[in-house]
């Protein structure tokens, strides 16, 4: 009994947890609701009224800012109610008017100013009387024995429940009446309290739903671009933000849902007292057709099936539910009725095939007729089916083209995506087999010197013996295999006839990096140079050094990439180019101040793939190399190269 007793106080304890946050998600959702729809209202409208004046060009990006916040805001209350709401990501601010004129070419901002006025407001209004209504309603049939004896005699009954009052009770007084009427109230009290858990939960839930549709966007797909690469297509600049795709990711799934729940809530708003005032239909079966009418636009959007055969169904009880009523108001396709029928037609054509489209224009268009003839049809009701089915049928034409179009634009977009990164890649793959070629030509020397000096080893030293010969006889035969390795793999790269017929020259080595700073500042460039410590750099450039020969190639590679960066990127800034080397590590470094603002205009875009070969040639030698923008607005490349 005591584990049942705790049972039942944990149970109690949760339900009420989860009556608390479904409290704190639907009614302060209605207060914050009703402040965004004042703001927002005004200054939307103002923004549009002004726009011919240009003074809505102004207030039309801080209203969609303002609806953006409130949208956010709006996320955060669904995470925290325990839903799965992502954030959203906006394009990166810009500054001046040009910046600011950007957000307007943003769809998520757009989404978010119409959840935020035409669908939030509504839904939360509705939701908040509603659970106010239902709490109240339990809490005051629980209560009516205290407060119940106070009221007139012949109104101590439940609303809509006759109950006869005992004649001459004075208000204060209790009665057998009075007596019924409490036991009466504290039993629905109870029904409603009991209730109320759930009607709160999927009150919640309803707002949990239409938050996570309307404001939930796509996930951008696609391969980004590595950062190696992002920085060697602009060094002297400053880091790109997201892509555009990922800064303005919109769903058209939420827009679908928008529109959805847009066209319901018009629909029952509408709909409804059309039908109960001008078509004579009971309330209640007026309500249940609009009603029905809106949650077939709901549904469409996932369901589309249900959809139409609920859109079929409503059309059908609104013919018989109107039918005898031989007024003179559109008939059989009420123009409420009419419009939701297009809207519904739209969704379904924007969304699916263009058989399920077909197939939402006929159904209703057919179950409406052959609900109305039995009654009789007149030339004003041929004539409504005629509307009806060429408004509808507009909107399907107007949805496949428009669906079509999307999925071409979407086609040449991932078209378009698809070839800029296969060019990317084959820019890469050719600055992968140039660096190969080069490697080979330095390797390649290195192993013939092997071979020949191991070949003459036995002339060069007479004295050597058999094992020795021996020895170095097989040291040759191996690095003759190498080598025509490499140059077997050398023919699979150059497998063009331009490569076939490339010129013969020397690699060139660190000790030409005093010629190419000299031929550079020919053209007009001003280059300093700093050389420490490197054997054949301090004296003149025509000395030899006793580097490496793969290590002066890197080191005069680098230095020659990041000249013409500096070139192309900030033309007329100065340079500073230093080599040191200590005992273990050579470092190279090369320094460009800011652009010169007269020749900003010469600024000449990159391949993309000079930094990114850098790069590459560094780190297969077991270096680093480094990058980024200067304090000076300048930039800088550092690389330490291991002499090992």
């Amino acid at each position: 009994m005591v584990n049942d007793s705790l049972g039942s106080s944990r149970r109690f304890a949760r339900m009420l947890s989860g009556m608390g946050r479904d409290y704190a998600l639907i009614v302060p959702g209605f207060v914050l609701s009703l402040v965004t729809f004042v703001v927002l209202v005004p200054l939307a409208l103002l923004s549009i009224g002004t726009l011919i004046v240009w003074i809505g060009a102004v207030l039309l990006p801080l209203t969609l800012r303002i609806a953006s916040g409130a949208a956010q805001l709006s996320r955060a209350r669904v995470r925290s109610w325990g839903g799965d709401l992502p954030a959203a990501q906006y394009a990166a601010p810009s500054p001046g008017l040009r910046g600011q004129l950007r957000v307007l070419a943003e769809p998520r901002r757009w989404a978010d100013l119409t959840f935020e006025t035409l669908i939030a407001f509504p839904l939360r209004t509705a939701s908040a009387v509603l659970a106010i209504a239902w709490t109240a309603a339990a809490l005051g049939g629980l209560t009516y024995v205290v407060w119940g004896v106070f009221l007139p005699p012949h109104e101590q009954t439940f609303p809509g429940i006759a109950i006869e009052s005992a004649t001459g009770a004075e208000p204060g007084t209790y009665s057998h009446s009075h007596v019924v009427n409490a036991g009466f109230n504290i039993v629905v009290g109870v029904v409603f309290l009991l209730l109320l858990p759930a009607v709160l939960r999927g009150l919640a839930r309803l707002d949990v739903l239409v938050a996570t549709a309307a404001l939930g966007q796509a996930v951008p797909v696609g391969p980004r671009p590595p950062v190696e690469l992002a920085a060697a297509s602009a060094p002297n600049r400053a880091p790109a933000s997201a892509p555009a795709s990922a800064a303005s990711s919109w769903s058209p799934e939420s827009w679908s849902w928008i529109a959805a729940a847009f066209v319901a809530i018009v629909a029952v708003a509408v709909g409804w007292p059309v039908l109960a005032s001008l078509y004579g239909i009971h309330v209640a079966i007026a309500m249940l057709i609009a009603v029905g009418q809106a949650l077939a636009v709901v549904l469409v959007v996932r369901w589309p099936a249900a959809g139409i055969a609920l859109q079929a169904i409503a059309a059908v009880s609104t013919v018989l539910a109107s039918s005898a009523t031989g007024l003179s108001w559109p008939w059989p396709w009420p123009v409420m009725a009419l419009l939701v029928q297009a809207a519904l037609v739209l969704l379904v054509a924007l969304r699916r095939h263009w058989v399920w489209a077909a197939t939402a224009w006929v159904a209703p268009q057919l179950a409406c007729a052959l609900a109305a003839l039995p009654g009789g049809i007149d030339g004003a009701g041929w004539a409504n089916l005629i509307v009806s089915a060429s408004v509808s049928g507009v909107m399907l034409v107007a949805g496949v083209l428009g669906r079509q179009w999307l999925a071409n634009r979407g086609a040449l977009r991932e078209e378009r995506r698809m070839s800029a990164g296969l060019s990317a890649q084959r820019r890469e793959l050719e600055e992968r087999n140039r660096i190969a070629r080069e490697l080979h030509d330095v390797v390649a020397h290195s192993m013939s010197v092997i071979s020949v000096q191991a070949t003459t080893a036995k002339y060069r030293f007479p004295e050597l013996g058999d094992d020795a010969e021996r020895e170095f006889a097989s040291i040759a035969g191996s690095s003759r295999q190498a080598l025509a390795e490499m140059r077997g793999l050398l023919t699979l790269l150059r497998s063009n006839d331009e490569d076939r017929e490339a010129p013969l020259a020397p690699q060139p080595s660190i000790a030409d990096i005093p010629s190419l700073i000299e031929s550079t500042r020919r053209s007009g460039v001003p280059i300093a140079l700093v050389v420490e410590g490197v054997e054949g750099l301090e004296g003149s450039g025509s000395a030899s050094s006793s580097l490496a020969p793969a290590l002066g190639l890197t080191a005069f590679r680098m230095v020659q990439e990041t000249l013409s960066n500096a070139m192309r990127h900030a033309p007329g800034s100065e340079i500073a180019v230093s080599v040191r080397s200590d005992a273990d590590v050579l470092e190279v470094e090369v320094v460009n101040g800011p652009a010169d603002t007269t020749s900003a205009q010469h600024l000449a875009p990159g391949s993309g793939l000079g930094l990114a070969g850098v790069r590459e040639r560094i780190e297969a030698l077991g270096g680093t190399v480094t990058s980024g923008a200067t304090a000076a607005g300048g930039f800088a490349v550092r690389a330490r190269l291991p002499l090992g």
